[in-house]
């Protein structure tokens, strides 16, 4: 499988690492593209069997990309900086010519999803769909359910939120919605309330 390394620069002068993988070489506007945000754990190497499904079964491309401070990327993680880095990423599919900007798509998994969210919450106009698989409704949220014994000290300690649940009613784009019913991270139901939340937009 044939990859581009891809070099992006946020906002904030962050120089981000990412691989684009085109369906067909010769002919990559024919294929829609997918902006893939991988989840906290792992880096854009340990995704290569989701990347080979998105283009040898679904004839999509992939630009997938590494946030700060994961893989090549520079940086440290942090709320804000992910939000850039996924603006910059938009941005940088969007102005590639070797694509069609009109069947743009993006795919988040657990942190990934809510990096998608926040993205599509101000950019569906520019987005074909956005998929979404076992994504947590806002990390309060997920405290109470890993950390049960540290919820109550959460508002004093808390540094990181992604209220998802917040934002999936303003995406105007379609949204898909996987979960899988025993990860051991992220409870099924949260998929469920963002379900709900964005049909009741």
């Amino acid at each position: 499988m044939q990859y581009e390394n891809v070099y992006i620069t946020t906002k904030d002068k962050v120089k981000l690492h990412a691989w684009f993988v085109k369906a067909n070489p010769t002919s990559p506007k024919l294929s829609r593209t997918v902006i893939f945000f991988h989840e906290n754990a792992g880096n854009i190497g340990t995704r290569i069997p989701n990347i080979e499904l998105f283009v040898k079964r679904m004839y999509t491309n992939v630009l997938i990309v590494a946030y700060r401070g994961y893989s090549y990327s520079e940086g440290k993680p942090s709320e804000e900086g992910l939000k850039l880095d996924a603006e910059a990423t938009l941005e940088h599919v969007l102005g590639r010519d070797d694509i069609n900007a009109e069947r743009v798509f993006l795919f988040g998994r657990s942190l990934g999803g809510a990096v998608a969210v926040q993205l599509a919450e101000s950019h569906s106009n520019s987005l074909r769909g956005v998929v979404i698989e076992n994504t947590f409704t806002s990390i309060g949220d997920m405290v109470d359910h890993l950390m049960p014994m540290v919820a109550m000290f959460k508002k004093y300690i808390q540094r990181i939120f992604w209220p998802t649940v917040d934002r999936i009613g303003n995406v105007t784009a379609p949204i898909l919605f996987i979960r899988g019913l025993r990860d051991e991270i992220v409870p099924c139901s949260h998929s469920k309330t963002l379900y709900e939340k964005a049909t009741k937009a």
